[in-house]
């Protein structure tokens, strides 16, 4: 059944009605000149064009074609899959949903939210991101809300940059600016599809948590509120311009463009087929952001994010008043599944990595802390990868909560929740709390896989994170992490646990270990030098 829209600035708008939820999909936000060129935002639509089709979805961004079932394989379940189109130039699309009936007088909570993939796959119309259950029960629960999910670019045409590159006019962080285009779009025009401009929470998983929280450091107000689900901009930190050159120097030696000049190599990358340049781009290329001095002036840094000054990192604090931010138990079981050849010599070469980045620390820190995780100049080459990354579960998931929670200032609210559910479904990571499996259970797209049990846990983890977007406290707010820490936890529903609040940083019921927080409160460490410790440790691998 279709609803068309009459809008302010976009003419009429043709959207579908599935069970209760209207849906209006492939919405071009902004427009590209090339691949490479900056986003221009749409502001409006000549009456000319007619009506709108908001029944299908839009084109995804170039990216790996077995994106979608690399990331629900790390679910370990997979869903119906669907016939998408890519395009390098129109993929700048959204989708938006609202329960049926919604207009432009309902003002509904906006959840904007930024999907992941290690800034590299993902889709806003892959499956398990449809928003239809999600918006049937935030209405069931009396907290309707308007959903949107953005594509951005992605992988080189997202994120790839160098000197020549910018000296041509081309800007670095394609994607992230794409994102901030789409925020723009938002405030502009979602009042006509029933959403509140001043009512938007910005969200994301994983790289969408990366750069959901790497938007709050902007002067300009985007959001009221931030949510953050096993990610931040610690795990996904902006790097220097020399960095970023390295990687692309790699690249175009890799699309064999390295001996053509640099008007040739720029003419190479705009024009050749996207599906061969994506095909080409070497593993050891990840997609990040880079520190341009414009959106993204500076990294963000532990010290800063914990600090409760308004004027600290990121300066949004000012305008962002709450965020609910949390991670799961085996988050980096992510990493297990792309990175698993790293287990060859890995306890050696760990060692080495950490016992250099601690150098300027008494010889004892080093040691107490491989001792901690188990690992040893003689431990198996498995279990030491295993421990390595529960090393930098740690540092690079856990530890960021701690600090956003810390840091957040006492005129707003932070809530923190630690997901504990544990993967029900068959393959290496069953029993696990695994990255994803939030999204997964706050979309309640897999609820026909699970268990009852498992379908209660999934219903209260989304029934939270609603009442959060709809302004309601969802659990006792965390002060800071001590007597005034509060945390929410979810599962695991195998030992009959639902959630409950805890009071413990970690320990207990919470499931966290306490080597990393400890090591900076008793030992002074300061976390910052932990942060590169996992990244140089693959660097050091050798075939």
């Amino acid at each position: 059944m279709t609803a068309l829209l009459q809008t302010t600035y976009l003419g009429q708008v043709q959207g579908k009605n599935i069970d209760g939820v209207t849906h209006y999909r492939g919405i071009k936000y902004a427009s590209l000149r090339n691949r490479l060129a900056d986003a221009e935002l749409i502001t409006s639509r000549s009456p000319d064009e007619g009506v709108l089709d908001a029944t299908k979805d839009g084109p995804t961004a170039a990216s790996l074609v077995n994106g979608c079932d690399f990331e629900q394989s790390a679910i370990q379940q997979t869903l119906p899959k669907k016939e998408l189109l890519q395009s390098d130039t129109e993929c700048l699309n959204l989708n938006i949903a609202v329960p049926e009936g919604t207009t432009s007088a309902s003002k509904l909570p906006v959840l904007l939210f930024i999907h992941g993939g290690g800034l590299s796959i993902g889709a806003n119309s892959w499956p398990q991101f449809d928003w239809t259950r999600v918006i049937k029960l935030s209405v069931e629960k009396g907290v309707p809300i308007l959903a949107v999910g953005p594509n951005y670019r992605l992988g080189a045409f997202g994120f790839l940059t160098s000197e020549e590159l910018r000296a041509a006019g081309y800007k670095a962080n394609n994607g992230f600016r794409d994102q901030r285009t789409a925020i723009e779009w938002v405030h502009r025009h979602i009042a006509d599809f029933g959403g509140d401009p001043d009512n938007i929470t910005l969200a994301g998983m994983s790289a969408g948590g990366g750069s959901a929280t790497q938007h709050l450091h902007s002067t300009t107000p985007l959001c009221k509120r931030a949510l953050s689900m096993s990610g931040q901009n610690i795990l996904l930190t902006p790097l220097p311009y020399e960095v970023h050159e390295q990687g692309y120097q790699t690249a175009i030696k890799a699309w064999g463009f390295d001996k053509l000049s640099p008007e040739e190599r720029i003419k190479a990358i705009l024009e050749s087929p996207a599906a061969e340049l994506v095909e080409k781009m070497p593993p050891n290329v990840a997609p990040n952001f880079a520190i341009d001095g414009d959106l993204i002036p500076n990294p963000p840094t532990f010290a800063q994010i914990s600090d409760k000054s308004a004027a600290s990192y990121p300066v949004g604090k000012s305008w962002c008043k709450q965020i609910l931010i949390g991670d799961a138990q085996h988050d980096t079981s992510i990493f297990g599944i792309r990175l698993g050849f790293q287990a060859k010599n890995a306890a050696a070469r760990f060692i080495s990595t950490l016992e250099k980045a601690l150098s300027a620390y008494p010889a004892e820190i080093p040691s107490e802390l491989l001792a901690s995780y188990g690992i040893s100049s003689t431990t198996p080459d498995k279990d030491a990868f295993d421990r390595i990354l529960e090393f930098t579960n740690d540092v690079l998931f856990y530890a960021p909560v701690l600090a956003y929670a810390a840091g957040w200032p006492k005129d707003g609210n932070a809530y923190v929740y630690y997901f504990n559910e544990e993967n029900p479904f068959e393959g290496p990571f069953k029993g696990q709390s695994t990255h994803i499996l939030d999204l997964a259970y706050f979309y309640q797209n897999y609820n026909d896989y699970l268990a009852p049990e498992q379908q209660e846990v999934a219903r209260a983890f989304a029934e939270d994170l609603l009442k959060f977007v709809a302004g309601q406290a969802p659990w006792e707010a965390c002060k800071d992490t001590g007597e005034g820490f509060r945390a929410r936890v979810f599962g695991p529903s195998g030992k009959q646990q639902v959630r409950r609040l805890v009071k413990d940083v970690y320990g207990g019921e919470t499931q966290r270990r306490g080597v990393i927080p400890k090591l900076a409160s008793e030992k002074g460490v300061k976390l910052d030098d932990l942060t590169g410790v996992f990244f140089a440790f693959l660097g050091t691998f050798s075939p």
